[in-house]
């Protein structure tokens, strides 16, 4: 399905190894005919033509789908196509079946922390393709959970990324996708692996914020203190206030003489 709204060409094609292509197009269920009615042809360049057997599948929107399968195939030569109904040519197309690699998507998408605050690392296993994991390269979508507004980087011949500058204590949801890099070989993009979710470590606490939370409350604690021990003075006084004695006018009534007046 994912063919048919990529591709404008009919008929279309995709590889989806060295020994596995397939070419595909649509007709109304209306106006299409029985499977014998329908020739499908290839060839190679300075070769003899050949038959590719059709088989034909129900489609959505009541459509029928039309399938050649080839498990012999040619790289690097130009594959000329045509399609004839009833003796009149309906599709042509010429290609080459290197350019045309649909691969499924990364398998075992796995999310982890690094440790790092608004880090996480992204691992995944290649679609099996021998001898070409070299070639291969990543899309990695990544987006906080309750938004639709992701962002996406690109992985070249490697099988983990790190994403960074995330937002701290956020879940995320992660999908990845692959194509072939189009230097020896090309293609389209595979659908989407499933989303994993994700939890990015929270918030660490600024050590100079918390330097001056410190000093703030001890500066209010010793103010507090310091208007606590003055309130206590003022209670005292009233609670208890300073007895007058004589000794200020009759001196050394109390040291000299013991308080006596008479002496």
């Amino acid at each position: 399905s994912m063919m048919l709204k990529v591709e404008p060409e009919n008929p279309k094609c995709f590889a989806e190894g060295r020994k596995d292509f397939t070419c595909l197009w649509e007709e109304d269920e209306e106006r299409a005919g029985s499977v014998d009615q329908y020739s499908f042809t290839y060839t190679y360049q300075n070769e003899n033509s050949s038959k590719c057997p059709l088989r034909v599948l129900p489609a959505a929107g009541g459509k029928r789908l039309f399938i050649c399968h080839l498990n012999r195939t040619q790289m690097f030569v130009q594959m000329d196509i045509q399609v004839h109904r009833e003796g009149i040519l309906i599709h042509n197309r010429s290609l080459l079946i290197e350019l045309l690699f649909l691969l499924d998507p990364p398998a075992n998408v796995t999310v982890s922390s690094t440790g790092q605050q608004g880090q996480l690392k992204v691992s995944w296993v290649p679609p099996l393709l021998k001898y070409m994991d070299d070639s291969m390269m990543y899309e990695v979508s990544y987006t906080m959970a309750d938004s639709h507004v992701g962002q996406v980087v690109v992985a070249r011949a490697s099988s983990e990324l790190i994403l960074r500058g995330l937002q701290p204590g956020t879940k995320h949801k992660v999908q990845v996708r692959v194509k072939l890099d189009g230097i020896s070989y090309n293609g389209y993009w595979s659908a989407w692996s499933d989303p994993v979710f994700m939890e990015t470590l929270p918030a660490e606490l600024d050590l100079l914020i918390v330097s001056l939370t410190l000093i703030m409350a001890f500066i209010l604690i010793v103010l507090s203190l310091a208007m606590l021990l003055s309130h206590c003075r003022f209670l005292t006084k009233k609670i208890w206030p300073t007895i007058p004695t004589p000794d200020r006018k009759f001196q050394g009534l109390f040291n000299v003489h013991g308080g006596d007046f008479q002496v």
